[in-house]
């Protein structure tokens, strides 16, 4: 798959999963503010209601204020009935009465009786009654009183005065807000009427006036709530001072999430699935072109590596078929040992490229046995300064470990090593400088190999122990290889319960560090 139609791949889904993740957050956001509106509806109801509620306490005191004591004429009553005579009672237009205790009075006796009020519309008041009980064994012979609804009737014959008591009421009002109602009379009434409207959330209350100042309040209610309700008490007192009622929900938004339900949750996980599907699916693209890359790469290096050695070898036996060459027996044995040695170089190539593939299938054993780290690395050491002096190089080496006793397979170990002081030597600059040493940390050992060359960027370095992964300049490779040399090194070092590690910073050399439990 080409470059340009990965790209394009890409930018299709893109846009897709944009705008699919734009409708849904759209959708959502849409139901919220819904849902916030509807709750905001509630609360105005529940402001309404407290209102109403407050508005009615205080219109039972005024009636009942201004509807005093009634007479009774009573003839012949038995004393021993006194006090269960009469009730009146009424059928309520608006739901609201009062029950109140009126003393009768007439020349030779007192009754106490109940009286049930009732405030009809149109402004008016009603009284009924009814002869609630009377002893069986006592005789009522007749009971006489003032009729009441004319008696109520007459007080209240001139609406102008009734109404203009109250209005002088309320000219003359100079009474404390607090009188009116109190903390727990508030918070009551706001906890009855959230609870009628089906609100069940914590809340803080706060009582202001009309500069906003706080009256009185809940005790965790915050002044520097923002999201908060607001409504005026006793929105008809004209001439009064404004007071405001302010509600807060510290709940709230959460409450209004969780209203929209199972539809709200199914949405965001099916966001969070495409999300996350598309992400993989991203991955999985680069990554094979990645791959692919790669393995374009590694084939075009193992060509080369591997047509260097039979062209040697096909030149080397052209010329064992020259007769010149074939007189002389020390050409003959230079040419064969040329022949030799490009036959072991082409053999080892080939086997680091087997090796690689059974140890990714995990079919590989090793044989592990106790090791003496120092002794190992001085002979490997002793063996590669050849290599470093061709270069006009220095190797030096530091055996500061003092248990360098190890469990490991002494053919894989040594070539992991090897690979460390190749690859030191392959990117270093004209004169390399080589550290290769072994010092103890904690219960670890410690081989370190490190050296003077281009070093390798930060971004490199997250792959350099990837299989294939060459580090190099654009699509120019700077020295030969498979990529297969660290990739090795990690997972020898992990076969051993081990790690690598790589300290490098770029054009100022590297150092890798094979870490081994002792």
């Amino acid at each position: 798959m080409s470059r340009r139609v990965i790209w394009v791949i890409i930018v299709v889904m893109s846009i897709a999963l944009v705008g699919l993740i734009t409708l849904q957050t759209f959708w959502i956001h849409q139901e919220y503010k819904l849902k916030e509106e509807q709750f905001n509806q509630q609360i105005t109801e529940v402001f309404n209601a407290i209102n109403k509620e407050l508005d009615a306490k205080e219109t039972v005191v005024e009636v009942s204020n201004e509807v005093f004591s009634l007479r009774y004429k009573v003839n012949d009553i038995p004393s021993n009935t006194w006090g269960n005579l009469l009730q009146f009672n009424g059928d309520s237009l608006n739901g609201l009465s009062l029950r109140k205790n009126i003393l009768s009075v007439n020349d030779s006796l007192a009754v106490h009786t109940n009286t049930r009020i009732e405030i009809l519309k149109g402004d008016s008041v009603l009284f009924s009654k009814t002869v609630s009980k009377c002893k069986p064994d006592n005789y009522c012979k007749s009971v006489t009183n003032i009729d009441l609804n004319k008696e109520i009737a007459n007080k209240l014959t001139d609406k102008t005065m009734f109404v203009e008591k109250i209005i002088n009421k309320m000219l003359n009002y100079n009474d404390d807000i607090k009188k009116r109602v109190d903390y727990f009379t508030l918070h009551n009434i706001v906890q009855k009427q959230l609870r009628n409207h089906q609100i069940f959330l914590t809340f803080e209350i706060a009582l202001k006036n009309d500069s906003g100042s706080i009256i009185y309040k809940s005790p965790s209610f915050n002044k520097d709530y923002s999201d908060v309700f607001k409504t005026q008490l006793f929105p008809n007192d004209v001439f009064s001072p404004a007071y405001y009622l302010v509600l807060y929900f510290p709940e709230k938004d959460n409450f209004i999430a969780s209203s929209l339900g199972f539809m709200g949750i199914l949405t965001i996980i099916l966001i969070m699935v495409i999300v996350f599907s598309y992400s993989l699916t991203l991955y999985t693209i680069l990554r094979q072109r990645k791959l692919s890359e790669m393995k374009n790469d590694f084939i075009n290096n193992m060509t080369h590596e591997l047509k260097t050695p039979i062209s040697t070898i096909s030149l080397a036996s052209q010329m064992l078929n020259d007769r010149s060459i074939c007189k002389n027996g020390d050409q003959i044995l230079n040419v064969s040992n040329i022949i030799a040695q490009e036959t072991k170089r082409l053999a080892f190539q080939v086997e680091k490229v087997l090796q690689m593939a059974i140890f990714e299938r995990g079919e590989y054993r090793f044989d592990k046995q106790r090791l003496n780290v120092n002794a190992l690395v001085e002979n490997i050491t002793s063996t590669f300064n050849l290599h470093v002096k061709k270069r006009n190089g220095q190797l030096f080496l530091t055996l500061d470990a003092m248990d360098d006793q190890v469990l490991a397979d002494e053919l894989h170990l040594s070539n992991a090593i090897v690979n460390l002081l190749e690859n030191a030597l392959k990117y270093s600059k004209d004169e390399p400088i080589i550290e290769i040493r072994t010092y103890n940390v904690d219960k670890s050992l410690v081989i370190s190999v490190k050296d003077n060359g281009i070093g390798i960027s930060k971004q490199d370095q997250k792959h350099i122990f990837e299989k294939f992964y060459r580090v190099h300049t654009g699509n120019i490779h700077n020295v030969k290889g498979f990529g297969l040399g660290l990739s090795y090194v990690k997972i020898i070092a992990e076969a051993h319960e081990g790690t690598v590690k790589v300290i490098s910073e770029l054009n100022k050399g590297s150092e890798f560090q094979i870490i081994l439990p002792i």
